[in-house]
């Protein structure tokens, strides 16, 4: 009889049949066996996400209406019988050991209900560059515990890598299927205000890096107004200190200050010193909005 709890991997897919295969075979080796594999079509064109789950007997396919990411991993979350649940983008892979790793930091710490990971990057050929991903030299106590302020603005949790206690995603926490790019930094922020979590310092998993359109990340113009919709999603989600909110929105705005300026190279945005330290959420509203 089988006494491991169950893990289900939500990998969503969209037109983009290249790295499915290697992707759910990366869950297959894993040495944990207790695992269900959920693929969830967002509407392609051609039915090849089909034929590949038939290839295992664990793997479960599904079609919807192209709705996007966010819609596509709430799917999968509706359709998920684990008492864990993982993301995987069809472009990412995961070490062998991942879950076993994962799963096992969970259970030996009652009160956390996440557990994320460094990850290495690859590149289009599924070949390590010899970078990573994962906290400074001196930071990574930082990626765990209570991390809402650490994070805020500064870094995020990176898709292939963490593990999530179901329990903890609630009817009201879901990813936001209005944010077509940058819906995981809202996610796991109002992941983060409820919850503490575990960072592992160690590369459990693979993250794909290359160019092509279909890569959101790639998509900047799409990034445009996160930040005034994490700061809305925040408020909505219960915050209600003004101060708190006064805070987030500095924080904010911040953040949305420095990617403009990335995705607009050799400009600078010119906003007023008093309104960044006194009026950020108006400041947010004014530069920012989408």
């Amino acid at each position: 009889m089988e006494t491991q709890p169950l893990v289900s991997v939500i990998i969503p897919t969209y037109n983009r049949e290249t790295y499915l295969l290697k992707a759910i075979e990366s869950v297959v080796r894993q040495t944990y066996s207790h695992i269900e594999i959920l693929v969830i079509d967002d509407g392609s064109s051609v039915p090849y996400a089909k034929e590949t789950c038939g290839r295992y007997e664990n793997c479960h396919y599904y079609y919807k209406e192209n709705g996007g990411i966010s819609s596509a991993r709430n799917f999968g979350i509706e359709k998920a019988k684990g008492a864990y649940i993982a993301f995987l983008d069809d472009d990412d892979l995961w070490a062998s050991e991942k879950l076993a790793r994962q799963v096992l930091a969970l259970q030996e710490a009652s009160d956390v209900m996440l557990v994320h990971c460094r990850c290495k990057i690859i590149d289009e050929n599924g070949e390590e560059t010899g970078k990573h991903l994962g906290p400074a030299k001196g930071k990574k106590h930082l990626r765990s515990g209570n991390v809402f302020w650490n994070a805020l603005g500064v870094w995020l949790i990176k898709s292939p890598t963490p593990l999530i206690k179901r329990e903890a995603l609630t009817e009201d926490l879901r990813f936001d299927e209005s944010i077509k790019a940058g819906e995981d930094q809202d996610f796991y922020q109002r992941f983060f205000y409820r919850h503490p979590i575990h960072y592992l310092d160690e590369d459990l998993a693979y993250y794909r890096v290359y160019e092509s359109d279909q890569r959101l990340s790639q998509q900047v113009n799409l990034y445009e107004g996160i930040a005034l919709k994490m700061y809305h999603n925040l408020k909505e989600s219960g915050i209600g200190n003004p101060w708190v909110l006064h805070r987030i929105a500095k924080r904010l705005l911040r953040y949305a200050t420095h990617h403009w300026e990335r995705s607009h190279p050799g400009k600078s945005l010119k906003i007023p010193k008093f309104n960044a330290y006194f009026r950020p959420l108006y400041c947010l509203k004014t530069y920012f909005k989408s």
